[in-house]
């Protein structure tokens, strides 16, 4: 989901990044009160519901088993007196004006402001209850003011919203929940915040979309990716992939137009993007996308896949090095040490797939292979088919004494008769007539 930014006093609109001074929206979720503890730049700790620490922290970065015994969430335990585990929340909010939904982290300054001309989330939701309203039926204006070195985030309300207008933002809401297929509608309509682009028919090289990963530098000789926790620093899902020279040529036009007019470029970026593709032996270039496992804290949902039909593919799917596929990015400019374009993952499609093979753990030697079992399945059937050609002749030779025209007798198995009982000598009568039941006697 798209989160809600904001920048030097202004909220950056989600599909154009126009900066605004106020954003009128309607709040759909209240989220729950939560906390998180960084270690320098880095998040350790966090829980949402402020009873326990999260499942996805890791081991030894639980700062307590309960956060009401926690040491980092008691007052005065940081520089300016206040808790180092502090205190947030995710509200979600709509945008009616443009059907976007999108998630606002809201901070304990903003939760809790205590201001008399100033609602903050708290004091605005509570405002609301005792004028019998519901923060989700009021069209709210967010605006920023500064506060020391940061800014705060205030509620305001508009008006209430008609009923015409509640049934337009159930739809919208229920449009924004659905997830999209970047493969089935217009990439620029899915994705209209940074400019996108449909990679196609490109080679998959070293996937790993099922899970999040990071790079290991003490993991084998060299180092490698290995998998990991959504939340770990450096978690993030990505593809490479192996592409024609004219493909190449293509990405790379694209990818120098969003460079060429990326919001925010001043005279200090350099007028061209360099090349970011590797060359290969062959003629081929690799290029890379990636997508982190996390935005502050929140995880990221796995990159979409479909197969050729566009019908979605399991979460439980491994693509594999080799096969077809069409790659959907989302290309964001940027200016920090270097300058470049990265193609943040958004869905792959695939067209022809190689199907997976485990890794071996152990090195080639001397001795039975594969094959072996062929060869002895082929002498196998080679004898079997010899024996039944031979039984095959012999049957053909002994139909010869068969004539199929002469009707064979029917063989009638014999009934066995029930024993009679001796009939004792009787008078000459009953005998001339046992005589006429069997027949006379020639």
């Amino acid at each position: 989901m798209i989160r809600l930014k904001n920048i030097d006093g202004c909220f950056l609109h989600p599909r154009t990044n126009c900066p605004l001074n106020s954003l009128q929206v309607v709040v759909i979720d209240k989220g729950e009160l939560s906390r998180s503890y960084y270690e320098g730049s880095s998040l350790a700790c966090w829980s949402t519901g402020c009873i326990r620490p999260d499942k996805a922290v890791l081991e030894n970065k639980v700062q307590a088993s309960r956060c009401l015994d926690c040491t980092k969430s008691i007052t005065g335990g940081s520089f300016d007196r206040s808790a180092p585990c502090k205190f947030y929340q995710v509200i979600k909010v709509l945008l009616p004006e443009d059907g976007i939904v999108c998630e606002l982290r809201v901070s304990a300054s903003s939760l809790f402001s205590k201001e008399t001309n100033k609602f903050g989330f708290y004091k605005y939701v509570e405002y609301l209850e005792k004028n019998r309203e519901e923060v989700e039926e009021i069209l709210t204006e967010l605006y920023l003011v500064e506060h020391y070195s940061s800014y705060r985030i205030y509620f305001k309300p508009v008006r209430p919203l008609s009923e015409e207008e509640l049934a337009t933002a159930r739809q919208q809401i229920k449009a924004a929940s659905q997830s999209l297929n970047p493969f089935t509608r217009n990439i620029e309509e899915v994705y209209m915040a940074n400019p996108s682009h449909i990679i196609k028919n490109v080679e998959a090289r070293y996937p790993r979309l099922d899970k999040p990963y990071r790079f290991d530098s003490k993991a084998g000789k060299k180092g490698k990716s290995v998998p990991c926790e959504p939340t770990e620093d450096g978690a993030r899902y990505e593809l490479d992939f192996c592409m024609s020279a004219a493909q190449a040529k293509e990405l790379y036009t694209v990818m120098q137009n969003a460079y060429g007019s990326a919001k925010g470029r001043d005279k200090t970026w350099p007028a061209k993007l360099e090349i970011p593709f590797k060359k290969q032996d062959d003629g081929t270039f690799v290029g890379k996308t990636t997508l982190k496992a996390a935005y502050s804290g929140i995880e990221t949902t796995l990159p979409a896949q479909f197969d050729a039909k566009n019908d979605p593919l399991g979460s439980d799917f491994m693509l594999t090095t080799g096969s077809t596929v069409n790659i959907a990015v989302e290309l964001i400019p940027f200016k920090m040490a270097t300058t470049g374009v990265s193609l943040r993952l958004r869905g792959v499609q695939v067209l022809k797939y190689i199907p997976y093979k485990p890794p071996s753990p152990f090195e080639t030697a001397e001795g039975f292979t594969a094959d072996d079992t062929k060869s002895m399945f082929a002498k196998t059937d080679a004898a079997d088919k010899n024996m039944l050609e031979a039984e095959g002749q012999i049957t053909k030779q002994l139909d010869l004494f068969v004539d199929d025209e002469e009707e064979q007798p029917e063989i009638i198995e014999p009934v066995k008769r029930k024993k009679k009982k001796e009939i004792a000598p009787a008078e000459d009568e009953a005998m001339a007539d046992i005589i006429d039941i069997w027949g006379e006697e020639d």
